[in-house]
């Protein structure tokens, strides 16, 4: 008998729950208010970006080996203060591994693609040129990202809110009232990201005609992302 006596109260619970619900979506319906739209929007630079690097014996004519190459790249990124013991990884059987660990395990090879994680477009530049002076020239930039976005959303967030709280207050003294508490504030973000611009600087090879070391393309310049929070809120009229 309890057992049934705790389930008909729990059912009557939620049966009356339910109905505070509808009554107060009904009374929210009643409000007087004003709705608003809208948006806050801020450009900023990526501060992690990733090279996908490829090194082919094969087009140095089996001159050079995958090692010696493999040295001229790790000398760059020492000239250039990259931290590449942790920003430096292989593609090792489908994945990734830190070059640290495949550098002590090395894996005879005459090809090798490796994935440098920089962060800042101007390091990156100097990176790529240096590189191409060494003839390591098979460069692609394959992912753009800007580290803080969640922390922007909120910030872009605030803006909103204040900006649809102004709004709504200026729509409400033209017709001779105030706004009051917010009954409700949705937003969601947005972004432009670019694809990443493909660099590639192919050695010539036999098939290419005429004279010449190499045909050369100029390094991608980074754009910025645009990160647009909209926002939609009401407003009670007083």
């Amino acid at each position: 008998m309890n057992i049934y006596k705790n389930l008909s109260q729990s059912l009557l619970a939620a049966v009356l729950f339910c109905s505070t619900l509808s009554l107060q979506a009904q009374t929210d319906k009643n409000i007087p208010s004003v709705d608003v739209q809208t948006t806050a929007r801020r450009e900023v630079m990526p501060d992690e970006l990733t090279l996908s690097i490829t090194i082919r014996e094969s087009d140095y004519k089996g001159k050079t080996s995958l090692q010696e190459k493999q040295q001229e790249l790790i000398r760059v990124l020492k000239s250039n203060k990259v931290n590449y013991e942790d920003d430096l990884t292989i593609r090792e059987m489908g994945s990734t591994a830190a070059f640290k660990f495949f550098s002590k395990n090395p894996t005879p090879r005459s090809e090798a693609t490796y994935f440098l994680k920089l962060y800042d477009a101007a390091t990156m530049q100097k990176v790529v040129q240096d590189l191409e002076d060494k003839k390591i020239t098979n460069i692609d930039l394959v992912q753009t990202r800007y580290t803080k976005a969640e922390e922007l959303k909120v910030e872009l967030g605030v803006e909103a809110a204040k900006k649809a709280k102004v709004e709504a207050s200026a729509l409400a003294n033209a017709v001779g009232q105030s706004i009051g508490k917010a009954i409700s504030i949705n937003s969601w973000m947005s972004n432009n990201a670019p694809r990443p611009q493909i660099y590639r600087v192919a050695m010539n090879d036999a098939k290419c005609e005429g004279a010449g070391a190499m045909a050369e393309e100029p390094t991608p310049n980074v754009t910025g992302i645009v990160y647009t929070v909209n926002l939609s809120a009401k407003f009670e009229l007083k």
